[in-house]
């Protein structure tokens, strides 16, 4: 080969080379950019349009959050029910696009169901954020408990971004037993399979680190995870199972729901899930 080609050959690999750096420079910049100015919008979806309410008896209630936020909620009530369900939900809409299943688990489960929603949510006051809905879900435990029940008769269910907020509580306090449906283990993980495979998971303040705590759960786990769950992997749902101390028990569901998937379970499952958890 002449040496002035081989010199106008490496001449453009050189430009082809500064070019491809450019180009990834520019896109992990605006990857940067991006995430530093939607992550709060890329993790959360409220609605404050209140769209029903439950079919059956419940209570209006309002209550503060640790750090004072005025909170809304619903009980539902089972008639001689002695435990309690809180359940924390997704991080989209309000308590109101979730009538049915809180009237789901009530009569499913034969227990009484604290719903309630998040600040920025349906009627709750404030703006959401990783430490205010932690804040929020301790409210709501110690609004159960001023309603007289102990500690060992509070049962938390967490669904998708809720099952994040679930474990933060059961990590530090007593629960008769946890419900994760469809969750995740951090929002870095999460965010490293939207992205491609790209490490942005350290570009978020918001952590959402279940993987972390869940280990220090004494509660019985129960998690319920789609098989094909449009919105969560269900390798994350295995991966915090796996994480998790005994007694656990997983609950997989060939579908491709996502908040809905413990619904979704067959009679014989949801009889082993009652066995297990309200024996």
């Amino acid at each position: 080969m002449p040496a002035h080609f081989k010199l106008r050959l490496a001449q453009g690999m050189k430009k082809v080379a500064w070019a491809a750096l450019r180009v990834a420079l520019m896109t992990s910049v605006a990857l940067v950019v991006y995430v530093k100015a939607f992550e709060h919008r890329l993790i959360f979806y409220p609605d404050r349009q209140m769209a029903g309410r439950p079919a059956g008896l419940f209570e209006d209630v309002f209550f503060e959050a640790l750090d004072g936020t005025r909170l809304h909620a619903w009980w539902l009530p089972a008639p001689d029910a002695r435990r309690a369900l809180i359940v924390s939900h997704g991080n989209a809409g309000n308590i109101s696009h979730r009538a049915r299943a809180s009237e789901f688990f009530r009569g499913e489960f034969g227990i009484n169901v604290l719903t309630y929603d998040y600040r920025g949510y349906g009627r709750s006051e404030g703006a959401p954020s990783e430490q205010g809905t932690y804040s929020d879900i301790r409210g709501a435990y110690e609004h159960v408990r001023s309603r007289g029940f102990q500690p060992e008769s509070i049962f938390l269910m967490g669904q998708s971004l809720g099952s994040a907020v679930t474990v933060e509580l059961a990590a530090n306090e007593e629960a008769g037993g946890v419900i994760l449906e469809a969750p995740f283990t951090s929002v870095a993980a999460v965010a490293q399979r939207l992205f491609w495979g790209l490490p942005v998971g350290g570009l978020f303040r918001t952590k959402y680190d279940s993987l972390s705590k869940i280990g220090r759960i004494q509660a019985p786990i129960a998690i319920v995870h789609a098989t094909r769950d449009p919105v969560i992997a269900y390798a994350f749902g295995r991966e915090l199972f796996e994480a998790a101390h005994a007694p656990k028990q997983f609950f997989e569901l060939k579908a491709d729901l996502h908040e809905g998937a413990t619904m979704g379970l067959g009679v014989e499952e949801l009889r082993r899930l009652r066995a297990f958890l309200f024996p």
